[in-house]
């Protein structure tokens, strides 16, 4: 198992896409389960929202999600309404 903490490797502010890029380039060859830890994390933009979300369905390795704020998962469930995919945090 892989465990990621969003805050130890890119701070409490995910305010842009290149966050989520980054985090699916250094994983796009992984084969163990991934687990992605969101503790601390304060803040969210959409743009970073809506990245992470597109590489999270188009990914070809198993992940979760753990310790998410209340504020991150309204931001998920806001963008993932807009783009009109049926998945919900």
């Amino acid at each position: 198992m892989v465990l990621i903490k969003l805050k130890e490797e890119f701070g409490v502010d995910l305010g842009s896409r290149s966050y989520a890029v980054k985090l699916f380039e250094n994983l796009k060859n992984s084969s163990s389960k991934t687990t992605i830890d969101f503790e601390g994390i304060e803040f969210v933009s959409r743009s970073f929202s809506q990245e992470y979300l597109n590489s999270r369905l188009m990914a070809d390795f198993e992940m979760e999600e753990i310790n998410v704020p209340d504020a991150v998962r309204k931001m998920f469930n806001v963008v993932l309404k807009n783009n009109d995919i049926d998945m919900r945090y």
